[in-house]
């Protein structure tokens, strides 16, 4: 017998008795062949094992992969839902039979609980910016050098600088693709990249003055959708990014519509608050760069060049790109999970109410007869002059 025959024996003999009591608990698990304890506990509303709902659940077994179903097909449809949104699919369970509603962490332990649904709510979520270094700068620094020594003391980067782009994106769930670097020139040379080490899947290309542009930014996005689409969960991918020029070509949208990227622009003068790359791996990198290039100074390596800088480079990103990092950026930005108060808590605003005016007691001061000057002058000493007689007109009245 299967256990769902078993099931529907029980709840017959539970009818059944319910209907006629004079026929006893044990005579209507005799006639419909299920244990007796079993028709017992029911009868005392102890439900079966397989629904029992801990203390710390509200839903059954099946009402929440009720849940999970609905939350699976709504992201084949590129619709996944928010934590909010799974929680009033729980609170709509529970009002149809009047239970009270789901707490505020429910949804958060009902995604952990469910591990078919953390990556669908945060594998497709990106990121990506781009951030620039220079090149061959002298740069003034805090140093301990000897009491004799004069003038201000330096940290050696002698030479004409130049400048060097990297665009990076990163993912919610923890884990980057392969940057995308744009040097000054014209030509790749080996020489650049004799001694770095760099991985083959790292992608390289070369302006006139090391910056990007609508060209550039589209190369970009067909290497971001090379590096993920084979780890791509749901049909569409979420990229966050900012309002640079070269991330709003024509080019660059029609291929984002091809491909399901859908493009999330953040607010003007916001990335700083936003955008996890700015909010929290940025200044990482750049502080382990400045490590490695201090290294160098120490050698007595006057000049970083090209050659030098992709080992140091890379020695950083090695060091800072990691999951932690990662999704530490995402939740500093309160992005995810959804946090919007701790972005709201960070802008430096407010809000007063402004103090009424002090009236001042006792008699205005006596209207003294001037000459205007100007033409609205003429018009309020009028119109001011025939209320007053009006006025004294009807006081003699």
């Amino acid at each position: 017998m299967t256990q769902k025959d078993y099931e529907a024996r029980i709840l017959l003999a539970l009818h059944v008795y319910q209907n006629n009591p004079k026929l006893g608990l044990k005579r209507a698990a005799k006639t419909y062949k299920v244990g007796y304890g079993t028709l017992w506990r029911r009868h005392k509303g102890i439900q079966s094992r397989r629904d029992t709902i801990t203390k710390s659940r509200r839903l059954s077994n099946v009402e929440e992969q009720i849940i999970v179903r609905f939350i699976l097909d709504l992201d084949t449809r590129g619709f996944p839902p928010r934590l909010r949104g799974v929680e009033e699919m729980a609170n709509q369970l529970l009002a149809d039979r009047n239970a009270p509603p789901v707490g505020k962490r429910w949804a958060s332990n009902f995604v952990k609980r469910h591990k078919e649904l953390k990556t669908r709510f945060f594998h497709d979520i990106w990121n990506f910016d781009e951030t620039g270094f220079m090149m061959g700068l002298i740069m003034a620094g805090m140093a301990v050098t000897g009491s004799e020594r004069q003038g201000r003391p330096k940290s050696v980067q002698p030479g004409n600088w130049e400048w060097i782009t990297v665009i990076q994106a990163i993912n919610a769930e923890g884990w980057a693709i392969p940057p995308f670097i744009i040097a000054a020139g014209q030509y790749h040379l080996a020489t650049w990249y004799r001694e770095s080490n760099l991985p083959d899947d790292w992608a390289m290309a070369t302006s006139p003055n090391g910056w990007t542009d609508n060209e550039i930014g589209l190369e970009w996005l067909k290497h971001f959708d090379r590096s993920t689409s084979a780890r791509s969960v749901g049909h569409y991918r979420l990229l966050i990014l900012d309002g640079h020029e070269s991330h709003h070509s024509l080019d660059f949208e029609k291929y984002c519509q091809a491909n399901k990227v859908v493009t999330l622009c953040m607010p003007p003068h916001s990335s700083h608050l936003l955008q996890p790359l700015d909010v929290g791996y940025f200044s990482l990198l750049k502080k382990a760069y400045g490590q490695e290039i201090e290294h160098l100074i120490r050698c007595h390596v006057s000049h970083v060049s090209k050659a030098g800088f992709f080992p140091a480079f890379y020695a950083a990103f090695q060091a800072t790109m990691t999951e932690k990092n990662i999704k530490a950026a995402f939740r500093g930005a309160g992005l995810v999970h959804l946090d919007p108060e701790s972005v709201v808590s960070k802008l430096d605003v407010q809000l007063r109410t402004p103090t009424p005016a002090v009236e001042e007691d006792g008699p205005s001061s006596p209207w003294v007869s001037k000459t205007p000057k100007t033409v609205l002058e003429a018009q309020s000493q009028s119109e001011y002059l025939d209320i007053r007689i009006r006025r004294h007109k009807s006081n003699d009245a």
